[in-house]
């Protein structure tokens, strides 16, 4: 989301988006998290595909964790239908914060997001992804 300005709207814009995701995911459609991240793509410099692939991908994680399993199938179903690059940005993405929240990333998935921030010249990705394999490798290191 490098394209998303600082402006207290934009921010604002999210913070309604996550709401409405919070809100939607079991069993709703989404009508309300579709039209802000489409109007977060127009208004907030956000590439349209990034952003309905990963609003539809939080609503389907939202919607299994509240134990509705078809509102779950079909918001990932939308979250597919979106190019691939959107998919795969979105897949990094989750990884990163899983990793952020557990304070540690599995090596593969590391060098997998190493990787993809090289490829997409996604700076504030690899810095990140440093940070956080350099404070895990910084706590395990052997004595010699």
């Amino acid at each position: 989301m490098s394209g998303l300005s600082g402006g207290d709207y934009v921010t604002q814009q999210i913070r309604a988006l996550a709401q409405a995701v919070r809100r939607e995911g079991a069993g709703g459609v989404g009508t309300r998290s579709f039209q802000l991240a489409e109007h977060l793509a127009a208004e907030g410099g956000v590439h349209r595909g990034d952003i309905l692939t990963a609003t539809a991908t939080l609503l389907a994680m939202t919607a299994w964790c509240d134990g509705e399993a078809e509102a779950a199938r079909r918001f990932a179903e939308l979250a597919g239908e979106h190019d691939e690059e959107s998919r795969e940005l979105v897949t990094h993405l989750l990884r990163l914060e899983s990793g952020a929240d557990q304070g540690w990333l599995p090596e593969e998935q590391a060098e997998a997001l190493l990787e993809y921030a090289r490829r997409a010249r996604r700076g504030d990705l690899a810095t990140r992804v440093r940070a956080l394999t350099g404070a895990r490798r910084g706590r395990h290191r052997r004595a010699d």
